[in-house]
């Protein structure tokens, strides 16, 4: 086993998700060095961890689901820390009066 099979890291959904990330850039026309470096990470991270599950769910190969998670990385992630905001999983349910 390799360390970046250790870690789980994919190079391919990596290299992949970066240049969706770059595609990313380049489309929604990001000029400042910090989007365009956090298109490009996100875009890398979220693709080397969703793409296995995109490419399931697309019906895909995992290079393309790669890719396009590297592209819609940052929308990807802002929504899931959205419902992340949300989730109260030890929260007791609030029930309703009789009266």
């Amino acid at each position: 086993m390799t360390w970046w099979e250790a870690v789980h890291l994919n190079m391919t959904n990596i290299m992949a998700g970066f240049f969706g990330g770059v595609v990313n850039a380049f489309v929604l026309k990001r000029s400042d060095p910090y989007s365009i470096i956090g298109s490009v990470v996100v875009g890398a991270l979220v693709a080397n961890y969703l793409a296995d599950v995109a490419s399931k769910w697309t019906g895909t190969s995992e290079h393309v689901a790669a890719f396009l998670m590297g592209m819609g990385g940052m929308g990807i992630a802002q929504g899931i820390m959205e419902v992340l905001k949300r989730w109260r999983p030890f929260s007791t349910p609030v029930e309703k009066n009789s009266d």
